[in-house]
């Protein structure tokens, strides 16, 4: 490829240490491409377009001086509107964090500049990602780069654009229900939620009894595990890390291989209702190619409680009690749904709240007992393709001309379950609806055994290839 911004981290990391392109040419490539496409798209909340390029330029000369390079040197990533940037606003997509400037990096921030990776802006959010669709009342919505007229889902849905559109291959992002994952499947890009505790997240609201993970957004599976590996490792200031050290992932030379003799257990439901034939045909087609090359898959349809409510009621309850800090004056600046979804948290029952962290352990041995017959379980990542853009997020969801209820009941039941678990789940890209639009593939596993996840994206980019698809913004 000519143009250095379609290149993968691990491509442009390659290059760059052989001196056939310099960190500069990346980080103008990916500017340049930001500027000629992106105001169809909305994927940033902020660009530091010249932080950028002076860093892009202490790369070059620390690699001119001899210096050692790291690992991602030289390559573009963007990190979300939720994460802490030194001397860069992170508004939460909120105007009630107007003029929030940290003086110091979150730890996967840090991690990721450590590495030798370039920040070039934030990604936009839903206000304080509390919506599956990437709106918010200060920067507007994020479009999909596969059709604008829909949305790039949420919460990180700016994170999932940017990369799906070629504005840098790497996106730090957030997952408290999905928010990596979902965005990830509506946008055709592999979306990772690592085992919690294994990227330290120290900002998160309630650290002991945790549920919201740092995410991963990238285009190939070698990044995945480049970025995964530059992340992971122990910090103080997030006691689920503490002592935590897993093995490095790598890809394999064959990458199909890996696979044989595996077995997995399908799940074409977790609760919702309905599933739209789309989605049904592209995850048959994935599960017809990976049987191909020796993955066992079996299919279960129980009706097992998958904690959504469970889901609801934590989420809610957390949300309300963070919103406390700010007087009622300024909460009428918020979006309406989530103005919404504050009170639902504060008219939540004492019981409900009382019976979700027994909840919460329950469905952690049920994904347990499926995981002690199975390698892998495999589930639609949503229940049909993305919306549209301006679809409301309180609003009732139509798959296949039937209506099947609001989008947490109807959506993404398939992602939820697994933050609560604490399980690593990964959201592969699966092929295109009849409208063209991307769907996605979810592959869940066991505790710390993020390899396996790497070997599924990275054989059914085999069997499946996604990576020289392009979405509409660059054939236009």
């Amino acid at each position: 490829m000519s143009d250095p911004a379609l290149l993968s981290a691990t491509e442009l990391a390659r290059q760059i240490a052989q001196r056939d392109l310099s960190a500069t040419d990346a980080v103008e490539a990916v500017l340049a491409r930001i500027e000629r496409l992106n105001g169809r798209i909305n994927a940033f909340a902020l660009l530091d377009t010249s932080g950028a390029r002076q860093a892009a330029q202490a790369a070059d000369a620390k690699q001119a001086a001899g210096e050692l390079l790291g690992p991602l040197h030289g390559a573009p990533f963007h990190a979300k509107d939720l994460l802490d940037t030194a001397g860069l606003e992170t508004s939460f997509g909120s105007w009630l964090m107007e003029g929030n400037v940290p003086d110091q990096d979150a730890e996967c921030v840090r991690r990721m500049k450590a590495a030798g990776a370039i920040l070039i802006g934030k990604t936009t959010t839903p206000e304080f990602a509390g919506s599956v669709l990437t709106q918010s009342p200060r920067y507007g919505a994020t479009a999909n780069p596969w059709n604008t007229g829909y949305t790039s889902g949420g919460s990180s849905g700016g994170a999932a654009a940017a990369v799906a559109a070629g504005f840098g291959p790497l996106g730090l992002s957030t997952d408290g229900a999905g928010s990596a994952r979902i965005p990830a499947s509506c946008c055709g890009i592999l979306g990772l939620k690592p085992t919690l505790g294994l990227v330290p997240h120290e900002r998160a609201p309630d650290l002991f009894a945790n549920y919201s993970h740092i995410g991963l957004q990238t285009r190939t599976s070698a990044d995945l595990a480049l970025m995964l590996n530059a992340l992971s490792g122990p910090f103080s200031a997030d006691p689920w890390t503490i002592g935590r050290n897993a093995s490095p992932v790598s890809l394999h030379a064959d990458p199909a291989s890996t696979l044989k003799g595996r077995r997995a257990v399908f799940l074409p439901r977790m609760g919702n209702p309905q599933v739209s034939d789309d989605v049904l045909e592209q995850c048959q087609a994935s599960l017809h190619s990976l049987k191909g090359i020796g993955l066992n898959i079996t299919i279960q349809d129980q009706a097992l409680d998958w904690g959504i409510e469970t889901s609801r009621v934590m989420m809610r309850g957390l949300m309300s009690a963070r919103m406390g800090q700010f007087k009622p004056e300024q909460l009428e600046k918020m979006d309406p749904a989530m103005r919404a979804s504050i009170a639902e948290g504060m008219a939540l029952d004492a019981e409900a709240i009382k019976a979700a962290p027994i909840a919460r352990t329950a469905l952690f041995h049920q994904v347990e007992g499926l995981l002690a017959d199975a390698d892998y379980i495999l589930t639609p990542t949503l229940s049909a393709p993305a919306p549209p853009i301006d679809f409301d997020p309180i609003g009732i969801l139509e798959i296949d001309g039937e209506q099947a209820g609001n989008l947490r009941a109807a959506w993404f039941t398939y992602p939820t379950p697994f933050n609560l678990t604490g399980h690593p789940a990964l959201s592969i890209p699966s092929g295109w609806s009849a409208d063209g639009l991307p769907i996605g593939l979810q592959a869940v596993t066991a505790w710390e055994n993020e390899q396996f996840l790497v070997d599924i994206a990275s054989a059914m980019e085999v069997v499946r290839p996604w990576r020289d698809e392009w979405p509409c913004v660059e054939k236009s």
